[in-house]
């Protein structure tokens, strides 16, 4: 049974880089970027008022009231071309290039703006208040997104601004899910008997399309050996990685393992000292990887964000591939479950000032319904029975 970092570090070790493609900027956000990004001007590329009002030479109104002459105006896409001299103002609006001979702006709300073409300083100025300076944000030549880094709606507006309208990124990966148990039946079946609806295909859709992954086929599959074989062997054809929930431990019907090896599948990994989530599978068969992660709700959770989120990143080339994780009070006593280290839901919090952590009244690892509270997971070490109430814990955030 495998520590957590080394399962962990075995499958990066054996995750492949999936190839490059050009793709429009509308189409890149979530995508990862596989060449730097450059600026193609200064931004700002001038001067820049920061408030309406008036642009003004700080020596004529280092002190207050000063009185002076309004010669022009400027506006977001329309410059004032003349120079401002001594005793001069120019009119100007949030956005727009301060005219040459100005090095200071005053905002509007204190000025008294006369009918005779003279304004009024209520309140003195200093120079370069309220100017964006020509290039402060980025210079003509600067890297401003680095490879590897994945494309937010922020990001996209910066490669907007300097003109990267098509940009080299990591194809998707294409992921199969494939369901196992034939208690199972679809979404919008009605259960009979001993008759569960599955639900791992959903959340591990939303979790894989947040890691910037493409679900290309999804199946059900019945606890027998050659439709497992087959599922997994069709999945494969289409996919990069195949992801399969649930017949991965010990019992008679659990036959992902078995149907791996028939297929001539290495498996690395298949045992990993951690609650929930003990079973987790990884295997290779050529340049595709294979998933196996536990049946219960709660434990595919938790084992997708612990190795499959940081592979599939990874193979997309992604600098930075882990969750996020923080240190927080626990609200309550936290149970562990030596010699494994555990993983419980949990709500993350700012009460007071201090960062703390509310562990999730749940079931077990089949309580979807109490997970979908969670947005964070305390960890316990593996030589811990329990945290106790007010214990500072480490605590891995989870995406929403």
């Amino acid at each position: 049974m495998l520590r957590i970092e080394d399962a962990l570090q075995l499958m990066l070790d054996h995750t492949p880089a999936l190839p490059e493609e050009t793709v429009a900027l509308t189409e890149a956000v979530g995508r990862v970027l596989q060449q730097d990004a450059l600026s193609d001007l200064d931004l700002p590329p001038f001067d820049r008022a920061r408030m309406d009002g008036y642009a003004v030479r700080s020596a004529d109104a280092a002190s207050a009231p000063a009185r002076l002459r309004e010669i022009g105006e400027a506006a977001a896409g329309f410059a004032f071309n003349g120079h401002v001299e001594a005793g001069q103002a120019v009119r100007i609006m949030t956005g727009a290039p301060v005219p040459a001979g100005a090095d200071a702006v005053q905002k509007i709300e204190v000025i008294q703006v006369g009918t005779d073409g003279w304004i009024e300083l209520h309140e003195p100025v200093t120079a370069g208040q309220f100017i964006t300076p020509r290039a402060s944000e980025a210079r003509h030549g600067d890297v401003a997104v680095k490879v590897g880094e994945r494309i937010t709606p922020a990001t996209a507006a910066v490669l907007a601004s300097f003109g990267h309208a098509r940009v080299t990124v990591a194809r998707r990966p294409r992921l199969a899910l494939l369901s196992t148990g034939s208690e199972l039946v679809e979404v919008h079946e009605t259960p009979r008997d001993a008759q569960i609806r599955n639900s791992n295909t959903y959340s591990l859709a939303g979790y894989a399309a947040r890691a910037g992954v493409e679900v290309i086929h999804t199946a059900i599959v019945r606890d027998d050996f050659d439709a497992t074989c087959n599922a997994i062997s069709t999945a494969l054809q289409q996919a990069d990685v195949v992801m399969l929930s649930g017949g991965v431990s010990m019992g008679d019907y659990d036959l992902v393992k078995p149907a791996l090896l028939a297929l001539g599948a290495g498996v690395l990994v298949e045992k990993v000292a951690m609650h929930p989530g003990k079973p987790t599978v990884f295997a290779k068969l050529g340049d595709k990887v294979i998933f196996g992660l536990p049946g219960n709700p709660v434990s595919v959770a938790v084992s997708f964000h612990l190795f499959a989120r940081p592979v599939l990143l990874k193979m997309q080339g992604a600098n930075d591939i882990h969750l996020p994780r923080w240190r927080a009070h626990v609200t309550r006593t936290v149970k562990g479950a030596p010699p494994r280290r555990s993983h419980q839901p949990a709500s993350l919090l700012i009460r007071d000032g201090r960062a703390e952590v509310e562990p999730l009244k749940w079931s077990g690892s089949s309580d979807l319904v109490a997970f979908m509270q969670a947005d964070a997971l305390i960890v316990v070490p593996e030589d811990r029975a329990s945290l106790n109430t007010g214990e500072l814990a480490e605590v891995i955030q989870l995406p929403q």
